[in-house]
């Protein structure tokens, strides 16, 4: 076995838990190597409520990576998300120690250390310090300080706050898994890693993570996070209205999927799709356009607090690029269009693309892989996970040299463990069932007594000519012992040949004139 380091990402979402393992390749990009994701229960809105259910969940989607890659998974990121995410701002100066030569590294970095030593409050704790602008003098909004001329220098950081219990459950359910976070990253923060090109984060665009129990909302603004919220809804609430058109749990998702649309005056009246009841003769017709309006109600509500939320971090109608749409939920036809008319922005259904290789687009070519693939992109600027990758054995370069008689094989042990039992003692001296399988011309010394009786030795034949000559007609097979039966194997057909020449043999030196 060897190390090797890969990324390793788990995203345990409401209803799904996915679980990929990534590499950056010699150009820097990332290449996703596997992505596992597997239905999960236990979790409400993204805190886990049950650890057993939540730890089988992942155990199952860590094996199945694990033996496709062969390799033993010890170290992962992984990512949080839910309503006990949210963000706060602080506002903090330093005055600058060399005026007459503007602000310096030194005075950032003097600001930097005032904010690392903010408190969160008791129960929360800080996941990242997001610098917002700079300010000198109050007056002069600036990207980058250095070298710019003023005695105070200010500025604002976006912390991104989250509440301990939900960590300490994510770590105990790993844990339990033997598995150590080498971080704990916001969803809100990873998502845009993987969706947003260079040119939506710098001109704007709010990033809308649809998953099953939590909806991320992530404003980027020049090129930097402006605000991240959760909202406690998502596609288990579609599912939760579909039900209540009496359609039975286990076709929710497939109908949503198939026929569902978030615009209700998109789908024709008369189309309609049949349902399967408790039994076959209560199959329900649900019509399309009744669907779609059960649909767009939930949809539109998600829709309106996501305005809400655009409109509370201050960018509303700055956003150039508007809203850009993803998460497992995005797949839902027409959502966009629904998203469009609500908020009157522009919008787009994303998959992840950014910093990744071309053969890892094809992998995760889903919005459902948006929230892994930008852990595993942040992940990568922490530093990769050390795993072991177990090693077949080498097969070997030349075929083993059949045995010499008296001398066994030379054979791995797994072999001959398999090929032992074949000269075992406790086999007994009768005929073997197949004499055929033999593949030695002449018995094996363990099987003489098992052939006939022996030919007469050479030593004998002097005392048997004092004897009175034999009888010319000879026996053609001696009788064996395993109930009667004729012995027609190879062997028995050789070892007659050789007691007819001897006793032949002994008949001439009696009587050179006997013929045979």
């Amino acid at each position: 076995m060897e190390r090797k380091n890969y990324i390793i990402a788990i995203d345990l979402g409401s209803s799904n838990v996915t679980v990929a393992v990534g590499e950056q390749n010699a150009e820097g990009l990332l290449d996703v190597v596997c992505a596992v994701r597997k239905p999960a229960e236990g979790v409400n809105a993204g805190k886990i409520e049950n650890i057993e259910l939540v730890g089988n969940a992942i155990r199952e989607a860590v094996s199945e990576v694990e033996k496709r890659l062969g390799i033993s998974i010890s170290e992962a990121y992984a990512g949080i998300s839910g309503d006990f995410v949210r963000c706060a701002r602080h506002t903090d100066h330093v005055f600058v120690s060399d005026p007459q030569n503007g602000v310096s590294q030194k005075d950032v970095a003097g600001l930097f250390d005032r904010m690392r030593n903010v408190q969160a409050p008791d129960d929360e704790t800080i996941m990242e310090r997001v610098p917002q602008n700079y300010v000198v003098d109050d007056a002069q909004e600036v990207r980058n300080p250095v070298g710019s001329f003023g005695r105070k220098l200010s500025s604002t950081f976006n912390f991104i706050l989250c509440h301990k219990t939900p960590i300490q459950r994510l770590d105990m359910a790993l844990k339990r898994l033997g598995i150590r976070i080498l971080g704990v990253l916001p969803d809100a923060l990873a998502v845009p890693e993987a969706v947003l090109s260079p040119d939506e984060k710098e001109e704007g665009a709010a990033v809308v993570d649809i998953g099953g129990g939590v909806t991320d909302v992530t404003v980027y603004y020049r090129n930097v996070v402006r605000y991240v919220a959760s909202i406690p809804m998502g596609a288990s609430a579609f599912n939760r209205d579909i039900r209540t058109m009496s359609i039975p749990e286990k076709h929710v998702e497939q109908l949503k999927l198939q026929c569902g649309s978030a615009v209700a005056d998109l789908e024709p009246d008369d189309k309609c799709v049949r349902v399967p009841g408790r039994i076959a003769r209560e199959e329900k017709v649900v019509l399309h356009r009744n669907l779609a309006t059960v649909i767009e109600a939930r949809a539109t509500d998600i829709a309106e607090f996501v305005v809400q939320e655009i409109k509370d971090s201050g960018y509303f109608g700055k956003l150039a690029f508007g809203i850009v749409l993803t998460g497992g939920s995005a797949n839902l036809r027409n959502l966009d269009e629904l998203f469009r008319r609500v908020t009157g922005m522009e919008v787009r259904v994303a998959v992840p693309e950014t910093g990744l290789s071309e053969a890892a687009k094809g992998r995760v070519k889903d919005p459902a892989y948006a929230t892994v693939t930008g852990i595993l992109l942040r992940g990568a600027e922490l530093g990769a996970s050390s795993v072991l990758v177990d090693l077949p054995a080498p097969a070997p370069t030349t075929a083993p040299a059949p045995a010499a008689a008296g001398r066994p094989a030379d054979v791995s042990g797994a072999e001959t463990a398999v090929r032992r039992p074949e000269p075992r003692s406790e086999v007994p001296p009768r005929p073997q069932p197949r004499p055929w399988t033999q593949p030695q011309p002449q018995p094996r010394p363990w099987n003489q007594p098992q052939a006939q009786p022996q030919p007469p030795v050479p030593e004998e034949p002097k005392q048997e000519a004092e004897q009175p000559m034999p009888e010319p007609d000879f026996e053609p097979e001696a009788a064996p012992e395993n109930g009667g039966k004729r012995r027609r194997g190879f062997g028995s057909i050789v070892m007659n040949a050789i007691n007819k020449l001897n006793n032949s043999f002994t008949t001439m030196e009696d009587d050179p004139d006997q013929e045979i």
